[in-house]
């Protein structure tokens, strides 16, 4: 994934000069809130997140459905990561401070985490494949709404200025 990851972070400049490509959620039901503008190319969906700041003890400890890879782009996380099998949150074994330029993958059905953004809002890009045939935790009912246009258009300019310069290889 993480390969399928740089390759897509080379494309992005020009993938964010087509705004209308870009879908948006404000994922609000539980900590941390994230921002999402997301996009198909192939059989990957491109994400690109704001994460805004929380208490660890609030941040959203979860499996996700799909094989995934993320690069921070901005700002930075703390992310705790466990492993377990069904809808049991397993205990927390380990935590890693990630900053800007960390990249990783998350390629195991069973693999949880959370990330806790630190001082500041935190911007990435995630590529995820298909869904695995995995229970996940129920979600509550909370219909999440898509973005203001005017934020969407502010999100693609901050992440076209934070892509200047940056390394797409890995």
């Amino acid at each position: 994934m993480l390969d399928k990851l740089a390759e897509i972070t080379a494309q992005l400049p020009g993938m964010l000069e087509q705004a209308e490509i870009w879908k948006s959620l404000n994922i609000d039901y539980h900590p941390p809130v994230v921002e999402r503008l997301y996009t198909q190319v192939g059989d990957l969906r491109v994400s690109l997140h704001c994460i805004h700041p929380c208490q660890s003890s609030e941040a959203l400890f979860h499996p996700h459905p799909w094989p995934s890879a993320v690069l921070i782009l901005n700002g930075g996380y703390e992310m705790g990561m466990a492993y377990g099998k069904g809808l049991v949150v397993p205990p927390c074994p380990g935590k890693l401070i990630l900053g800007a330029g960390s990249r990783y993958e998350m390629t195991d059905p069973d693999g949880w985490h959370y990330v806790r953004p630190l001082a500041e809002p935190s911007y990435s890009v995630m590529i995820s494949g298909k869904p695995w045939d995995r229970e996940m935790p129920a979600s509550p009912e909370h219909p999440l709404k898509p973005l203001s246009d005017e934020r969407i258009a502010e999100l693609l300019a901050q992440f076209k200025k934070l892509l200047k310069g940056i390394n797409h290889g890995g």
